[in-house]
């Protein structure tokens, strides 16, 4: 039995011919079509059977438009929620989806043609330009429905964005002044109200921040009304490189370091590689280059063009090598290089993932012809191209300024087969990396890293290749490491504190143990300073005698196996620290780990917090356990649960470390001190 489902369909702006044809089939298939009344082109209702029941919601309430249609889909009938424009603006769908939702209802949704565009197009414009605007806020002004904090129209205005602003024509006049007074806008900026842009109504008023308030009232606009404020809405002289004929693109390339007009050869083992070679095939045959011959040892489909079907792809490699000038072969280096034949002549080789990621070169072949076709495939497929250096770079190898820690540079030296650097950039402040470190940065020629830390470190690094991916990224970004390495390059996987604690260090020894093709690469760990050791500094001295070090975190590790740590370690003598304390929606832990602590050590024991530790934006707390605020705690804090010998003082916290009892004067003054 099939699901009863709502289809919520974006009517477009208002002309009829400008909904989808996705949602005009929807309409005319429909059995009830619940529409925004007058927001919705009448005419677009005739395209529905006659014998269809068209509701206006306009006098229905939320519970009255998903009874009706509540009903009618579980009757079994199509049903439709036509809104206008895209219902993803300011359509109030997710109220909908989920009373829906709570009768057993599924929603569909079938977007539409925005407003905002159809008002670029009564104006004539683009809304981003070069060199004058390439982001836009779609935004509006507080009404009964109030903006969040940091959303107000000044802030956008400040960011010189193209701004557009929904539901705001009754207040224009306060919108320009702000806009002037607050965003700093200067008084001829271009500005623009469209009044139903795309019905046969449309009007179109234009002047500037300084003028439109004024020239919106004479024309009467009270609604229905988009207002556009930007540069990008004035003609510019400035033009896009996009079609510029020295712009080169995965299927317009001029680029020497690029160039390559030699036979090729394709090779796919799965529906997804096969995907993707038929894309390289496509973009490579471009201009006077032959087309490249696809070989595929995967079930064949009716998609062209068509690969030449192959049963052992070792074979057809060995036997097509003499053929054609380069090979690429999609997949792993893991998968590809147990294919290549012990003799491979002239031919260029080069791996490229089936998701495009990297286009590792294998073998350069003559001229650096492999390079040239690597940096090549990794343009078409948005990669990581993984080579030797260009000529332009040998030509401009100039030595960098030097800095005190280029001094250390021996103390890293390069591998002529790769190798990884597993690095530690401590808490991301400039002061914080080690001398080590920051000659292994200068020296390396790929980072990889966690995009967020790379962040950190991004004005050190210019020119030099990337291997960025977010979070649950790990595996990739470490295998595109180990890859980059087995290429022959230097690779710096940074990690924030210590790369050796809880971090990527052990994930790229466990991979090395894993895959034959990179059983042979070194791997070095390049210590950095761990958050704890940053948070204590900050706090003064709580881990004088040792402290025990455990994470919060129940996503690799089974939340049961951190309670039973939590346990242990609350038994003991010495203070904790907890890492990865909690996320916006991962607490449990949190709140279970100060329980067992408080139930182990008492409300009493002196605790504290550091967030973003050993950054200017630090800040600490330090207290009872009683008292920990653990809704100030997220992932950038580290928390510390001090332990019998815990003591602040004058707002530091230390722990005593016996030398009182055992060397000074026993008559001395009694410390007023804060123990617990």
């Amino acid at each position: 039995m099939n699901m009863p489902f709502v289809e919520i369909v974006g009517a477009g702006p208002g002309a009829e011919d400008l909904i989808t044809v996705r949602g005009l089939r929807a309409l005319q298939q429909a059995d009830l079509v619940v529409y925004a009344g007058s927001l919705v082109a009448p005419a677009l209702l005739r395209h529905c059977r006659p014998d269809c029941l068209c509701r206006d919601s306009a006098s229905m309430d939320l519970a009255e438009q998903v009874a009706v249609m509540s009903e009618a889909a579980l009757a079994g009938k199509r049903v439709v929620r036509l809104h206008t424009g895209d219902p993803a603006l300011y359509g109030a769908i997710d109220e909908q989806i989920r009373g829906l939702a709570k009768r057993g209802i599924t929603v569909r949704i079938t977007p539409g043609v925005s407003s905002v565009f159809a008002a670029a197009a009564a104006l004539g414009c683009e809304l981003t330009g070069p060199e004058t605007a390439q982001s836009v806020i779609l935004t509006r002004t507080p009404g009964r429905t109030p903006m969040p904090a940091g959303e107000q129209a000044a802030a956008f205005a400040r960011t010189g964005a193209t701004l557009a602003f929904f539901l705001s024509t009754g207040k224009v006049a306060d919108l320009m002044a702000e806009l002037q007074d607050a965003g700093g806008l200067a008084p001829d900026t271009p500005a623009a109200a469209v009044y139903r842009a795309s019905w046969p109504d449309e009007q179109v008023v234009r002047g500037t921040v300084a003028d439109l308030a004024r020239k919106v009232e004479e024309a009467g606009f009270r609604r229905q009304s988009l207002i556009l404020v930007g540069r990008a809405l004035a003609a510019s002289a400035t033009v896009s490189r996009l079609y510029d004929g020295s712009f080169s693109h995965g299927y317009r390339n001029s680029l020497p370091d690029e160039a390559f007009l030699g036979t090729c050869a394709l090779y796919a083992a799965s529906p997804a590689g096969l995907a993707q070679a038929r894309t390289l095939a496509a973009a490579l045959a471009q201009g006077d280059a032959p087309a490249p011959v696809i070989f595929a040892a995967c079930p064949a489909d009716d998609q062209q063009p068509a690969p030449q079907p192959v049963a052992d792809m070792a074979a057809a490699l060995a036997d097509a090598l003499p053929r054609f000038d380069a090979h690429i072969i999609l997949g792993t280096p893991r998968q590809v290089l147990p294919l290549l034949p012990a003799a491979t002549g002239d031919a260029a080789v080069i791996c490229c993932a089936e998701s495009g990621r990297h286009a590792v070169c294998l073998l350069d072949g003559p001229d650096h012809a492999g390079d040239r076709l690597t940096r090549r495939v990794a343009r078409i497929t948005g990669g990581l191209a993984i080579t030797g250096p260009t000529e332009a770079e040998k030509e401009n190898d100039t030595p960098a300024a030097v800095s005190p820690a280029a001094t250390t540079a021996s103390a890293v030296p390069s591998s002529p087969h790769g190798e990884v650097l597993v690095v530690g950039l401590g808490s991301g402040d400039p002061a914080q990396l080690t001398p080590e470190v920051d000659a292994a940065l200068r020296r390396c020629d790929t980072v990889a890293g966690y995009s967020k830390y790379v962040d950190f470190i991004r004005d050190r690094i210019h020119g030099k290749r990337l291997i960025e991916t977010g979070m649950k990224g790990e595996v990739e970004r470490c295998r595109d490491a180990l890859a980059a390495a087995a290429a022959g390059a230097t690779v710096c996987m940074v990690c924030s504190g210590d790369p050796g604690i809880l971090a990527m260090a052990g994930l790229l020894f466990e991979l090395r143990a894993r895959e034959q093709a990179f059983r042979d690469l070194p791997i070095r760990v390049l210590p950095g300073i761990t958050a704890a050791s940053t948070a204590a500094a900050a706090l003064g001295a709580p881990l004088q005698n040792g402290f025990s070090l455990v994470s919060l975190s129940d996503l690799l590790v089974p939340a049961d196996e951190v309670r039973r740590n939590l346990r242990a370690v609350a038994q003991s003598a010495l203070p904790v620290t907890l890492y990865n304390p909690a996320g916006r929606k991962r607490r449990r832990l949190l709140a279970e780990a100060l329980d067992i602590f408080r139930e182990a050590r008492g409300g009493d024991i002196l605790c504290a917090f550091v967030r973003h530790a050993g950054r200017p934006e630090e800040t600490r707390w330090i207290g009872r356990l009683a008292d920990l605020p653990a809704d100030d705690v997220d992932m950038s804090t580290l928390v510390l649960i001090g332990s019998a010998r815990t003591v602040t003082d004058r707002g530091a916290l230390f722990e005593a470390r016996g030398y009182a009892e055992k060397y000074l004067d026993k008559d001395a003054p009694a410390s007023t001190a804060d123990g617990r």
